[in-house]
């Protein structure tokens, strides 16, 4: 079973590297280009589609950054209009991020760019081969949930 494991661990280190060049190469890449977003940032914008509004010292945790990294990814968003501080009124030293409009509707145009993407990337399988692969990654996600 060991073998079977380390077999497998092998081919996935070899194929994920050559399946991300082989994309990256395609015109296909070319999707996120438009949307002028970090990935922080966007997964700063995912973050806070689901919480709606988080202290700066959750998105650090989230993101696995310091909180003078974040400080700066936020900045910039603010800059651009995507988010804006807000002091709690219960405890003025803890720092809220809120979304704006112009945060959703980033967020919407990155959310249909990644299904166009998802959609070309997987176009080679047949609709059974794309709900079992999809039925692996959820087993996957729970799999990592549940280590925390």
């Amino acid at each position: 079973m060991k073998k079977d494991n380390n077999h497998f661990g092998e081919e996935m280190a070899k194929l994920l590297p050559l399946i991300m060049r082989e994309y990256a190469r395609s015109q296909h890449a070319n999707i996120f280009s438009k949307i002028s977003l970090t990935v922080p940032q966007i997964l700063i914008l995912e973050y806070l589609s689901e919480k709606r509004n988080c202290r700066m010292k959750d998105l650090a945790k989230t993101l696995n950054l310091t909180m003078s990294a974040v400080t700066a990814i936020v900045d910039k968003m603010i800059a651009f209009k995507l988010v804006r501080r807000e002091r709690s009124d219960e405890d003025r030293r803890v720092v809220n991020v809120i979304m704006l409009e112009r945060g959703r509707e980033m967020l919407r145009k990155v959310s249909e760019a990644k299904c166009k993407c998802a959609n070309e990337l997987l176009a080679p399988l047949n609709q059974e081969d794309k709900k079992i692969y999809l039925k692996i990654l959820k087993k996957v996600y729970s799999g990592l949930r549940q280590r925390q």
